[in-house]
């Protein structure tokens, strides 16, 4: 209830007057069009953007400079002189197993949800709601966000757009089941939101699947929060359990970049001195 009364408080600090209407926006062209720029943009100031390449190993060296190396997962190693990492909190003790405590303790203390998403493209619209929070039993989901209801489907070659998500324990069913299995078990209850809904409506579907998509809040949970700066020099933590007190959201990450960016500089600019 905490967390609910929050996000109603942030809301309404969001509209200019009681009387005044929230305004959602969405930049045409998805999210990608943002990233690809900054993408660009970093390249244009000398970085080095790669994608589609994990991280398997992090090695410290020893009084040496740069101080890290990094060995992903095309088999080449990359030597930085600092890290920041982006990981789920537990998810960092893979690169580091070594980690000292009591920082280990903070990461493996956190616990996160994992989410499932079913995107739907259809030939036609499911229901005139844009976003849908669901506390019936008897729809399996978190919630169906219908992304054409707010975006036409005009910007889609008109089809309509329907997502359908659930956070779940990580050892839920729907984890292992294939994707035509999982349409099989939705499918169903898509006509409780639309009786009319029928299979021949779906053109495309897409399955996506994260093991940690949400942190959970429990109690004093602020006091169990890994500080950004870990106990190895040159190596930093930025995720989403650090958010807190906010939930995740764009907004949020963009200011813990700018975070943990002035923290990484402050470090440089006294280790010169």
């Amino acid at each position: 209830m905490v967390w609910f009364w929050n996000k109603v408080f942030l809301r309404t600090q969001s509209r200019p007057g009681l009387l005044a209407r929230e305004q959602l926006g969405y930049i045409i062209g998805s999210f990608n069009v943002l990233i690809d720029r900054l993408a660009e943009a970093c390249r244009e100031q000398g970085v080095d953007v790669r994608v589609g390449v994990g991280v398997e190993r992090l090695e410290r060296q020893a009084d040496t400079s740069p101080r890290f190396t990094l060995h992903d997962t095309a088999g080449s190693g990359t030597d930085v002189d600092l890290v920041v990492s982006t990981l789920p909190s537990p998810l960092m003790l893979r690169l580091v197993p070594d980690m000292p405590t009591p920082y280990r303790d903070t990461l493996t203390s956190s616990v996160y949800q994992g989410a499932v998403v079913v995107l739907l493209e259809l030939r036609q619209q499911l229901s005139g709601t844009y976003w849908l929070n669901i506390g019936d039993a008897r729809l399996p989901f978190t919630g169906i966000i219908e992304h054409t209801n707010l975006i036409g489907p005009e910007h889609y070659g008109g089809a309509h757009l329907v997502y359908a998500g659930k956070y779940l324990d990580w050892d839920h069913p729907w984890v292992t089941m294939s994707d035509e299995e999982l349409l099989d078990e939705i499918e169903p209850s898509l006509r409780l939101v639309n009786p009319a809904f029928d299979r021949s409506w779906i053109t495309r579907f897409w399955v996506f699947k994260a093991p940690a998509a949400q942190p959970v809040v429990s109690l004093r949970y602020g006091e169990t929060l890994p500080e950004h700066r870990t106990p190895i020099t040159g190596l930093y933590l930025a995720n989403m359990s650090q958010i807190y007190p906010e939930d995740r959201g764009t907004n949020y990450a963009v200011q813990l970049g700018n975070d943990i960016a002035s923290i990484v500089a402050t470090d440089i600019a006294s280790s010169r001195v």
